[in-house]
């Protein structure tokens, strides 16, 4: 994809000379002071410090009748909320920027409001809407023959090569090249884009002639997405034309230097570019690896697109639903109240008049009337206080369901990853108090175990999803018949769980899981149509403090990475294992992060010992 903050400063050294023709000079200055840091701010990509004057900025530029200044501060902050995730928000900004463009009949911010609206429906992958919005701005930029031409094209050509039609992508980057100002960053973009579509035609000796084309050094300077690019299609070059050892090399270079949410996509085509070329070259142990981080990577980028799309959306949802319901009452409170007060002065009112004409004759009448007012009152009173508790229980009740949904698989009915980051914090303070008080002998612990399902994926796909989800159903069931009320169990993401059993030696959790790997083993899953099957897990764990001595040395995020470092190696080894690390000896001087990165390296040296239900000598 194309950065748009080098799209957007791009547009503003283009056009930014005729943007002050019509403030007035005593307003002028201070518009453009703005409009200037306005521009420095995009090019240091200081988005976040944008949105702090972004505003003022505005509000100068309907003052002053500046069109497209106005236009260009509704399209900046479009693409900021698209890019943390507010889409709604971002699409409503974005027309509202084209239907200004269009009443001033500003043909140039008209067709570049519809180039942000194109990239903003192939986000939300939405094609068809995409390509009807770029066919808007090329109409108005194909006679412009300018750098504007060709990103216009370069997107159509994206657009395409998105859907697939690469031929399609083919000849809308054929246009791109041939505009004649196709000079700088643009051209290199261009000539990327132009050999992904060869390489995607399987004409990979032209993609690298293509690629011969652009400088190397220049690319290290543009942006990172479009170095990343460049560096993957030389990649699938070499992949493609059997030089593994050079693809591998020039995969693994970029990886290393692009730890980097924004660009899960490309991490994810680099990581299986390494793992195809290890297949090739038949290490598929090293080809499994990265097939597996391809497959996490892939995951995490359709939750993020995912949480995107639907979770932002719905939580505001429920937010303003909530809010709106305890707004309801308060007024509805206020009403009720009103209304009491009204009656009690009426009461009152009536009571005094009638003192003033029968005082002398009716003293104890109004004794009576007092009486009688006085309890219907409080018993008013009453029916109003419960009526108030009773909405306020619902309200409760209502939270604590919202609350309970939010931390609850809908599948399993286990706890998510939301309520266990939502306790761990708790459950070490806790842990760490009763350290305190007790002798070194004594001391408690937490063990982090990573429950996964052996050959889950052959499930799906030789009996469907609906199968796979019932054997995850009886899986959970009979996890949570092996732990303890004061165990945690959750589901921690696809086929995998998390269980954290405290107060538990090491060879008594390595008991407990063994427990569950037999149970599991032993179990016969039924599914649909009366059939069945039987099923294996593998287990990995490791305790917190994973270093008695010094608990502060590795925390508990660690912890769980050396356990699922465990995992691995039960399944490389044999599946239907556990495997549990500790340290050899308690060493204080270790550095954390190089011992769980490189925990192979500490396990063959010694330093760290496994342990394992396997017989045979582990691999590392």
């Amino acid at each position: 994809m194309i950065n748009f903050q080098s799209i957007f400063l791009f547009v503003l050294l283009m056009y930014g000379g005729e943007l002050f023709a019509n403030t007035t000079a005593q307003d002028k200055q201070q518009l453009e002071h703005y409009y200037t840091k306005f521009k420095a701010d995009i090019d240091a990509d200081n988005m976040l410090h944008v949105m702090s004057y972004i505003h003022q900025l505005r509000q100068l530029a309907v003052s002053q009748q500046a069109l497209e200044i106005e236009v260009e501060s509704y399209l900046f902050e479009a693409m900021v909320k698209r890019r943390y995730g507010a889409f709604e928000e971002g699409v409503k900004l974005n027309n509202y920027a084209l239907e200004l463009a269009q009443s001033a009949g500003n043909k140039k911010y008209t067709a570049w409001a519809y180039l942000h609206l194109a990239h903003l429906e192939m986000e939300l992958e939405r094609f068809r809407l995409a390509q009807q919005y770029i066919h808007h701005a090329i109409d108005y930029y194909k006679s412009d023959n300018s750098e504007y031409t060709t990103l216009m094209y370069l997107w159509q050509s994206k657009i395409y090569l998105a859907m697939g039609s690469y031929h399609q992508a083919l000849a809308a980057s054929n246009k791109a090249q041939s505009v004649t100002a196709n000079i700088g960053d643009t051209m290199y973009e261009v000539a990327v884009n132009h050999a992904q579509i060869l390489l995607k035609l399987g004409d990979y000796q032209a993609a690298q002639t293509m690629l011969a084309n652009v400088d190397p050094t220049q690319i290290s300077k543009s942006q990172e997405r479009v170095r990343l690019q460049y560096y993957l299609a030389l990649a699938n070059c070499y992949l493609q034309a059997g030089n593994f050892k050079l693809a591998i090399h020039t995969a693994l270079s970029q990886l290393a230097n692009s730890y980097n949410t924004r660009f899960l996509e490309e991490q994810a085509q680099l990581q299986f570019l390494v793992a195809s070329a290890y297949r090739q070259q038949k290490e598929f142990k090293l080809a499994y690896r990265y097939l597996n981080r391809y497959s996490l990577s892939k995951d995490a980028l359709s939750l993020q697109r995912r949480n995107n799309k639907v979770l932002q959306l719905e939580a505001h949802f429920k937010f303003d639903s909530q809010n709106q319901q305890l707004l309801l009452l308060s007024k509805d409170n206020a009403l009720k109240e009103q209304r009491l007060l009204q009656q009690q002065q009426t009461i009152e009112n009536h009571h005094l008049q009638q003192q003033r004409w029968l005082l002398a004759g009716i003293l104890i009448m109004c004794g009576l009337a007092f009486i009688y007012w006085r309890w219907q009152n409080q018993r008013y009173l009453v029916t109003l206080k419960q009526q108030v508790a009773e909405r306020t229980h619902a309200l409760a009740k209502s939270n604590e369901l919202l609350k309970t949904m939010s931390y609850t698989d809908s599948l399993t009915g286990l706890h998510n990853r939301h309520y266990f980051f939502s306790v761990i914090n708790q459950q070490l303070a806790k842990l760490a108090r009763a350290n305190h008080l007790l002798p070194p002998a004594q001391l408690q612990n937490l063990v982090f175990a990573v429950v996964d399902i052996d050959h889950f994926k052959q499930i799906n796909d030789s009996h469907g999803h609906g199968a796979g989800d019932q054997v995850l159903e009886q899986f959970s069931k009979i996890l949570q018949q092996h732990s303890r009320d004061s165990d945690l169990l959750i589901r921690w993401g696809g086929e995998e769980f998390l269980l954290v059993m405290d107060n538990l030696t090491f060879n008594e959790a390595a008991h407990t899981l063994n427990r569950v790997r037999n149970a599991v083993a032993d179990h016969q899953f039924t599914l649909n149509h009366d059939e069945s099957l039987q099923c294996t897990c593998s287990v990995g764990f490791a305790s917190y403090p994973f270093i008695a001595a010094m608990p502060e040395l590795f925390n508990w995020e660690q912890v769980i990475e050396l356990a699922d470092g465990a995992l691995y190696l039960a399944k490389e080894n044999q599946r239907n294992a556990w495997v549990g690390i500790a340290p050899s000896t308690e060493k204080t001087h270790w550095q954390s992060d190089d011992v769980v990165k490189h925990y192979r390296k500490y396990l063959l040296a010694g330093e760290l010992q496994s342990y394992s239900n396997i017989t045979a000598k582990l691999k590392f």
